[in-house]
């Protein structure tokens, strides 16, 4: 089994220099609202895979008036064996990935495991998954992939400049200063690169929708959810439109057709959740794909990935409390934020290693601490 034995943070948002041990299953992170809990939780998934799950700007994690922020991590692997990995990064220069002592060559080969341990995040904020655009849902599903393939990560992040190439090129045709036989060139590096990412994701797809499902009802109830992928065009009959797609195309500037142009579609009782969902629905069938995508790593790399969940417990009832606190406890390890010990049951507690954040300290709980 494999789970995060400590991590130290050094200049990472509020934290200065702080170092917490964890335990496998469940441990409780708790403390008021802005001690430093959020980031705790941000600051190992930044040493897992290389980036936050918050913010695309690595400056935003260094702490203010700092030149650095670092993240140094250890992974149990199995019985004796231990990793090491750390992860520091300085504005202006390339982030530092070290793996046992030795520098990791990319980001990707980082991201997909090399750390040790894969990591599954919740935030309020993803809520956006559900609720927001379908670039949102489509980054859920190109990252859940980018985790297990690092050829996958390469693949999107080429094809996005491809794209980006290509519509430049779109305008330059429209406006008179390029010659359409150009088109040609971009169309199939697009097509290549675009055909690439709709087999990886309509292969994965049916067994993430499966966990969906399943996910779903034990969080909702009985009512029938899915999620259903939506293509802008098929692989089968990728080639073609795009190529039918030229004039228009040209005409908006845009490249029109392909898998960034793709939705998931989330669905309760046939109902569309992200034009008719309730708050609610919606941040529960968020927690769902979450559940999935930890059930689908498990499935295709054979281990579980460490669940780092801030602040999911506060907006549940009683009984989703206790079907999510009983799913932790039996993960390999769960890291839950939160504002309130009560909660959790005193038997979970007692089960858990709990942890308490203040004004970016972090401190191990007394058992008989533990009934706020």
């Amino acid at each position: 089994m494999r789970y995060i034995r400590a991590i130290r943070l050094v200049n990472f948002r509020n934290y200065a220099d702080a170092s917490v041990v964890f335990s496998p299953g469940l441990n409780v992170v708790y403390g008021e609202n802005a001690q430093g809990k959020t980031n705790l939780l941000e600051g190992v998934a930044f040493a897992a895979s290389g980036s936050s799950p918050r913010t695309a700007n690595d400056s935003e994690v260094v702490r203010w008036g700092a030149g650095f922020a670092r993240a140094e991590m250890r992974v149990s692997l199995w019985s004796s064996c231990e990793r090491r990995v750390s992860v520091g990064y300085a504005p202006g220069q390339r982030k530092r990935l070290i793996v046992d002592g030795a520098p990791v060559g990319s980001l990707a080969e980082y991201a997909a495991g090399a750390a040790g341990v894969r990591a599954i995040t919740f935030f309020p904020d993803d809520i956006r998954i559900v609720k927001g655009a379908p670039s949102d849902r489509r980054e859920f599903i190109d990252s859940l992939l980018s985790t297990l393939k690092p050829s996958y990560a390469r693949a999107a992040s080429e094809y996005t400049r491809a794209v980006q190439q290509r519509n430049q090129l779109l305008r330059r045709i429209r406006d008179g200063l390029s010659s359409r036989r150009t088109l040609d060139t971009w169309d199939r590096k697009v097509i290549q690169l675009g055909l690439t990412l709709l087999k990886e994701r309509s292969g994965a797809f049916p067994a993430l929708a499966e966990h969906f499902t399943r996910s779903l009802r034990a969080l909702y109830g009985p009512e029938k959810a899915a999620v259903r992928y939506r293509y802008s065009t098929t692989p089968e009959t990728y080639v073609q439109a795009l190529r039918d797609a030229h004039e228009g195309d040209i005409e908006r500037g845009t490249t029109s057709i392909g898998p960034h142009r793709d939705d998931l579609e989330v669905l309760l009782g046939g109902v569309n959740l992200t034009t008719y969902g309730s708050q609610g629905q919606q941040r529960l069938a968020t927690l769902g794909l979450k559940i999935a995508a930890r059930e689908f790593i498990r499935e295709l790399a054979g281990e579980d990935p460490i669940l780092l969940f801030d602040d999911v417990m506060s907006e549940l009832d009683e009984r989703r409390r206790r079907y999510l606190a009983e799913y932790f406890l039996g993960s390999a390890q769960a890291l839950v934020s939160t504002t309130n010990l009560e909660y959790f049951e005193g038997e979970t507690l007692s089960r858990s290693r709990v942890v308490r954040v203040r004004g970016g300290a972090i401190l191990e709980v007394a058992k008989g601490e533990m009934s706020p």
